[in-house]
């Protein structure tokens, strides 16, 4: 089924820009940021979520363990969803701005 119809996946390789790998030392491995980044493609795989999503109608969707991972945050962080989109876009800000976008 990957990479069929509108179900958004995720690559499964990594790139060593991605913000999970720059900023571990940041948020630190023993942490819980530092465990979901590092486990996060064990506990979410866009195929768990298949049977959710429309395989012929629609535009492809983001992909779903992006968003089971931002829910798991927001959770942990107690945040409402207008807080939680308001840090991820302000976390992707200052990675653009940093220049590794």
């Amino acid at each position: 089924m990957a990479g069929e119809g509108m179900l958004g996946e995720r690559s499964p390789q990594r790139g060593l820009f991605e913000a999970d790998m720059m900023y571990l030392k940041f948020v630190g491995p023993n942490t819980f940021y530092g465990f979901l980044a590092a486990h996060r493609d064990e506990l979410f795989q866009d195929e768990g979520f298949a049977k959710l999503y429309c395989l012929d109608n629609g535009r492809p969707s983001v992909p779903p363990s992006l968003l089971a991972t931002a829910l798991v945050l927001q959770t942990y962080d107690k945040v409402s969803d207008d807080e939680a989109k308001r840090r991820a876009d302000y976390d992707l800000g200052v990675t653009r701005l940093r220049g590794h976008l």
